[in-house]
């Protein structure tokens, strides 16, 4: 399918570089926002029709995939140890690693990552927390019940 406005996302904690293309490969928009649904809506209000968006994976994805994915036509995760083998710079900022991957989104160039249903996000989740809840029991059994001191004669 052939869209209108490319969108290279640079996901960090606590903000975000938006960079949006046309077909061409122009830049129509670039800049950070804050990360919050409002500030991301707002920022990409005028290019939301007929476009498609990028990010790469990692280790939060899930929150601002969700976000874009309510805003966008198509929003595409991205494999980042493959993004970085295609696009390798030799200068890394933020805007320039939304720009590339704003490229290679229009030249349908992204090496893509598999994105779970929210039930399997939701059962990895439960699954996470319990792995967190065991390891923190036997962290406390270890100090509460010290290994038995042996005596050699």
């Amino acid at each position: 399918m052939s869209y209108d406005y490319h969108i290279g996302v640079d996901y960090h904690k606590a903000y975000t570089h938006l960079v949006v293309q046309d077909g061409g490969g122009k830049v129509l928009r670039s800049g950070k926002v804050k990360n919050d649904p409002r500030s991301l809506a707002g920022f990409l209000s005028p290019y939301l029709e007929n476009s498609h968006a990028v990010m790469e994976a990692s280790r939060n994805w899930t929150v601002m995939y969700d976000w874009l994915d309510e805003l966008c036509d198509d929003v595409i995760l991205a494999h980042p140890l493959k993004v970085k083998a295609i696009a390798d710079a030799k200068i890394k900022t933020d805007k320039i690693d939304a720009t590339i991957l704003a490229h290679l989104l229009r030249a349908d160039l992204i090496p893509e990552s598999y994105v779970p249903c929210e039930a399997a996000r939701a059962l990895r989740q439960a699954l996470r927390e319990r792995i967190f809840f065991v390891r923190l029991r036997t962290m406390v059994k270890n100090r509460v019940m010290p290994a038995p001191i042996l005596h050699i004669r």
